[in-house]
């Protein structure tokens, strides 16, 4: 596609969610638990993704048993024509409990937010990746307790491994990715929550993970194959300093690329991210950037996505409020911005890379998790779908308020 007819394309889609976005900002006022966001002037903000807009997202859970609410979205991966979203529906972190029993939902989804499947999963879906093979790979219970399921999209058909309990780290496994066709995961809960900032954890954070089927097929309960790369007192560059350093990544938790393909670690409680330079290889370094915000104050962050394109979509999940928003810009992101979900101050903020400054860009989120950017490529509404987008921003209106009446 030519470049001047995307950008036409692009106005486009920047009025349909601009759309959208009169219509359903209204909505999000009408439960009493959820808040108003605000946007930072240059960004439009819109739902990509609820469950009370789709009813089929809903229904598609039921089955023999009642059927459950889904609810608590989290992490948020894009592959080909496809959006990805973990719903977690309450389930306990170590699996063991929910208000709705014990299954998560992953919910496909086209790149406009069309639902398309969902499939179920025992435990609390955390991490997602969809792999070279075109699988896609899903961590559950990031506490303790932890598997990994894999996923082929297009015959629904799960294969499922436990990883070894009680893991190297004591804890359980939760972000995943792929890195030049290698998956890693993070090992998460290390000590079952023991380490802090005047306690480091010298236990494994992120480990290199295979999961061929055995003799037995792969399934559940074969262990993959996992491989301790990353330590959490591993040697570190302070990235604004350049002073090395013993590292303390106590609280690892999302995984993502950045720009330079590097693998990015996050380590929420720890208000900081790891950028790990060859990851698995013997030249492998790891360099740390501190987050703060404008007064120096440190920022819990939980995952960090880039804006790999100025005429893209950026999604990020809401865990408590129950929504999949979509940020787009007026006059396109800047090339590899950095956005993060900010624990602290419960907003969406843009990061400086170089110095680890957040920024609020949506404030009054209820919490801020999952982030995911389509670029380019992210098809364009066209002129007749504008008046569909509009009558289906005022359905999710109407049921959305039905919806926060029943809760």
């Amino acid at each position: 596609m030519k470049r001047d007819e995307f950008r036409r394309m692009g106005s486009k889609f920047s009025m349909a969610m601009g759309m959208a976005a009169a219509l359903t900002g209204a909505t999000i006022a009408t439960c009493a638990h959820a808040g108003t966001p605000v946007v930072a002037a240059g960004y439009q903000l819109s739902v990509f993704a609820s469950p009370f807009a789709n009813p089929g997202l809903e229904s598609s859970i039921g089955g023999t048993q009642p059927t459950p609410t889904v609810s608590s979205p989290d992490d948020i991966t894009v592959a080909g024509g496809n959006v990805f979203v973990g719903w977690g529906n309450g389930v306990a972190g170590d699996g063991g409990y929910g208000p709705n029993g014990v299954t998560s939902t992953v919910a496909e989804y086209s790149l406009n937010g069309t639902f398309e499947k969902a499939f179920n999963m025992a435990g609390h879906v955390e991490g997602l990746a969809v792999g070279p093979d075109g699988l896609l790979y899903t961590d559950q219970n990031e506490d303790g307790n932890s598997t990994l399921t894999v996923v082929n999209t297009s015959t629904g058909q799960q294969t499922r491994y436990g990883y070894p309990n009680p893991s190297p780290h004591q804890g359980g496994f939760d972000g995943l990715q792929f890195v030049n066709g290698t998956l890693y995961a993070s090992g998460s809960n290390a000590g079952n929550g023991a380490y802090s900032a005047s306690n480091p954890n010298p236990r494994p954070v992120l480990y290199q993970v295979s999961a061929t089927p055995a003799a037995n097929g792969g399934n559940y309960p074969e262990m993959p194959g996992i491989t301790p790369v990353v330590h959490g007192t591993d040697m570190v560059t302070n990235k604004v300093t350049g002073q090395k350093s013993a590292g303390n990544i106590f609280d690892p938790d999302s995984l993502n690329l950045t720009p330079a393909g590097d693998l990015l670690l996050s380590n929420e409680s720890g208000a900081s991210i790891t950028d790990i330079a060859n990851v698995g290889q013997a030249n492998q370094s790891l360099t740390v950037l501190n987050l703060h915000d404008a007064g120096g104050n440190p920022i819990n962050t939980d995952d960090t996505g880039f804006a790999t394109s100025s005429h893209g979509v950026l999604l990020f999940a809401d865990s408590k409020d129950n929504l999949v928003y979509a940020l787009t810009s007026t006059n396109g992101f800047a090339t590899n911005q950095a956005f993060s979900s900010d624990k602290v101050n419960h907003s969406l903020d843009a990061m400086n890379f170089s110095t680890g400054l957040l920024t609020p860009v949506v404030t009054g989120i209820g919490s801020s998790a999952g982030i995911a950017f389509i670029a380019d490529a992210s098809p364009a509404p066209e002129p007749t779908a504008l008046a569909l987008l509009a009558i289906g921003a005022a359905a999710l209106l109407l049921t959305q308020r039905r919806s926060c009446g029943n809760r």
